[in-house]
């Protein structure tokens, strides 16, 4: 795929979140996608990912997440930030 964040819609940035996602998925606990939350600012996607547990490691959750991170900018050229929680600033779906 080769277009920049302007062309694609919220709900193509989490079809594609959601297939890096599957990659990097941990073994013990889930990365699940909150899909009624998106932000768009610039060039720069915001996205939430939540761990499925509460007691999970986080140098594991951000590493997941880092990696996550390169691959949609390396593999398609998108410019996301996942967050593992609801900001207020971000509490509407855009």
């Amino acid at each position: 795929m080769n277009m920049t964040t302007p062309e694609m819609t919220g709900t193509e940035i989490l079809s594609t979140v959601q297939k890096r996602l599957a990659v990097h998925q941990p073994s013990k606990y889930a990365l699940e996608l909150v899909p009624r939350v998106t932000h768009k600012e610039g060039q720069w996607w915001y996205v939430v990912v939540r761990p499925s547990l509460d007691d999970i490691q986080a140098a594991d959750y951000n590493a997941r997440v880092e990696k996550i991170e390169r691959d949609l900018k390396k593999m398609d050229n998108l410019n996301v930030i996942l967050l593992p929680v609801v900001p207020d600033w971000m509490d509407a779906p855009n």
